[in-house]
């Protein structure tokens, strides 16, 4: 049993809040239940727990304890060079890189890392996700002999071959601990490799979120998710059947649309099949205002990464089109149009603090300051329901905190009137899942 005192709930002042076996019981004033563990909110705002509905948990755990190999810590190839002749030795031997871009050093192949670091293995992931730099011993270890060191699409594969595709598993309670830290009581993991064998290695680790998995087919329930790649996209009718035959499942598809041509390529097979409820892009990073309209008819939700406007916005500055930059990662335009927006950090792609995610969708600031997109500006209402609806509906109504609500909480330590001009981590002071204390400052 927890009571919570004297706290903001849903705009009204000085209320306590009881929750038993899980969920939310009781709301008043002056509630007595002397044999409950009793907190004093000090007038804090109590929200619903956050929830990323785009995140890697296990990539996150790795990321973790890897070398960071790009913007803004590392910017050029000496500096690169200089982090990886420094790494520390890892358990297996290896220096695992993350995080690079090629404005760094061009696309690395394995002789520019040969350069670098000859005598361990290292493999480097771009920050997309999709690729692994190798130098020649690392390609040597993976038996691979006939390459240039670049892998695409391979993580299932390098984690089979070196015998470790769930490990250091402390490491990703560590990793759920941190989360907690931040007020998130649950995410989605949008790992497109998970299936049922990964989905019993996630019932052995104690963690401090509500798991909710979407996958491949293997899986068997969540949403199928599908990467899809513009220069390499899939024959239609094979695409359209993969989706056809989760929808007769009852599983919702998730497909991951970085670019305008993924995201048309989806659109049209959704037109010709038809959508489901909980249907999602992910991602939707560049939507024009014809597509914007596609969008509409087929009836999708979107899971966007604004993060993304702060962490890689100087660059997207750089190389993306003046005219097309008004398009990238807009969020008022589909709240605007009633397309359901939910949240999601795309951790380790991105940074894993959810409160950062929601400043960068209120002011849109790249790191140096320059700002992307001004009319897609939300505000801090707007933008912490993007991490606070359903894991069945991103973007759909926020989770209430009312009798019989599951007891999924954070508790802010200042008001609600002085936290949206903050929007910070540093002010989550406890964290509830089921009732039960996840994290206290």
């Amino acid at each position: 049993m927890l009571l919570i005192r004297n706290a903001e709930v849903e705009g009204s002042r000085d209320l306590d809040v009881f929750c038993h076996d899980g969920k939310i019981h009781d709301i008043g004033q002056n509630l007595v239940h002397p044999d409950a563990e009793t907190v004093d909110a000090n007038g804090g705002v109590l929200l619903p727990g956050l929830h990323d509905h785009h995140v890697h948990l296990f990539a996150h755990a790795a990321a973790r304890r890897s070398v960071s190999c790009g913007p803004p810590e590392v910017g050029d190839d000496e500096t690169l060079a200089t982090v990886l002749r420094n790494a520390e030795d890892s358990t297996d031997g290896w220096i695992r890189g993350v995080g690079y871009h090629e404005s760094v050093a061009g696309m690395l192949d394995r002789h520019t890392l040969d350069a670098m670091v000859s005598e361990r293995p290292i493999r480097i992931q771009h920050r997309s996700g999709k690729m692994w730099f190798m130098n020649s011993v690392a390609l040597q270890v993976l038996g691979v002999n006939e390459s240039n060191g670049q892998l695409f699409r391979k993580d299932e594969w390098i984690r089979e071959r070196l015998g470790s595709a769930i490990d250091h598993w402390a490491d990703v309670t560590a990793t759920s601990r941190l989360l907690a830290s931040y007020g998130v009581t649950g995410i989605t993991d949008a790992t497109a490799s998970n299936n049922a064998e990964v989905e019993r290695d996630w019932s052995a680790i104690d963690l401090y979120q509500r798991v909710r998995l979407m996958g491949n087919e293997d899986l068997g329930h969540g949403s199928l998710k599908i990467m899809l790649d513009d220069y390499a996209l899939p024959e239609i009718d094979g695409f359209q059947q993969r989706i056809r035959a989760a929808h007769d499942r009852g599983r919702p598809v998730a497909v991951h649309c970085v670019t305008r041509t993924e995201l048309v390529y989806t659109l049209s097979a959704l037109t010709e099949i038809g959508s489901l409820a909980g249907d999602r892009i992910e991602h939707a990073s560049v939507v024009d205002e014809s597509t914007l309209d596609l969008m509409l008819r087929v009836g999708v939700c979107v899971v966007t990464q604004p993060n993304f406007l702060v962490e890689r916005g100087d660059q997207y500055l750089k190389d993306v089109d003046a005219q097309q930059l008004e398009f990238l990662y807009r969020a008022k335009t589909f709240l605007d149009a009633g397309i359901p927006l939910g949240g999601g950090t795309d951790a380790p792609f991105g940074g894993a603090d959810p409160w950062a995610a929601m400043r960068a969708a209120v002011h849109r600031r790249t790191a140096s300051g320059e700002v992307i997109g001004e009319q897609e500006k939300l505000t801090p209402e707007q933008a912490i329901a993007m991490f606070t609806s359903s894991v069945d509906m991103p973007g759909g109504a926020s989770r209430r905190i009312a009798p019989g609500q599951t007891a999924d909480l954070c508790l802010l330590e200042r008001p609600w009137a002085e936290a949206r001009d903050r929007i910070s981590k540093d002010d989550v002071a406890m964290t509830v899942m089921g009732g039960t204390i996840t994290y206290r400052r």
